[in-house]
């Protein structure tokens, strides 16, 4: 009988339906994005249209049951609208750039297109590094095509 109670209490245990991971966003995406309805703060959310602060993070839960993803984070964020970017206010030194001079967006190596762009967000504090490359810069380097107007590059933590 104590066997039998012991195997029952190890198969409950190991066979719980929610347990809690890391975050890694290119793991949850890769694993979850497909079958997983996915929440942030008890918002749904997709998250591969959106970059959240790992520092933030509290907890991730997964419930295998509910096919649900749950994201907590320690302090509730503001997110940025990428379509809504304003040069004017990043670049001191250069003005009078607009929304139609930026060609392309790339976020940790991924191009955002135009549909995406509007339903991308992100966490001012998971930006590790924000570079804007320029048409002229891009001519006299020749690494990559020439484009009508600024790339920007954005690095997340």
């Amino acid at each position: 009988m104590r066997i039998f109670l012991l195997l029952f209490i190890l198969t409950f245990t190991f066979g719980c339906a929610t347990r809690n991971i890391k975050y890694d966003r290119n793991k949850i995406l890769k694993k979850y994005s497909a079958e997983y309805k996915m929440f942030v703060d008890n918002e749904k959310t997709d998250l591969e249209t959106v970059f959240l602060d790992k520092d933030n993070i509290e907890n991730i839960r997964i419930d295998k049951r509910t096919k649900e993803l749950k994201i907590t984070q320690l302090k509730r964020a503001e997110l940025f609208h990428m379509d809504k970017l304003n040069l004017d206010s990043l670049s001191a030194g250069q003005r009078g750039w607009n929304k139609k001079k930026i060609e392309l967006i790339v976020i940790d190596g991924i191009p955002i297109t135009d549909s995406l762009l509007e339903k991308t967000k992100i966490d001012p504090n998971a930006i590790k590094s924000f570079n804007i490359l320029t048409q002229e810069m891009m001519q006299k380097t020749n690494l990559c095509r020439a484009y009508n107007g600024s790339v920007i590059l954005i690095t997340t933590k």
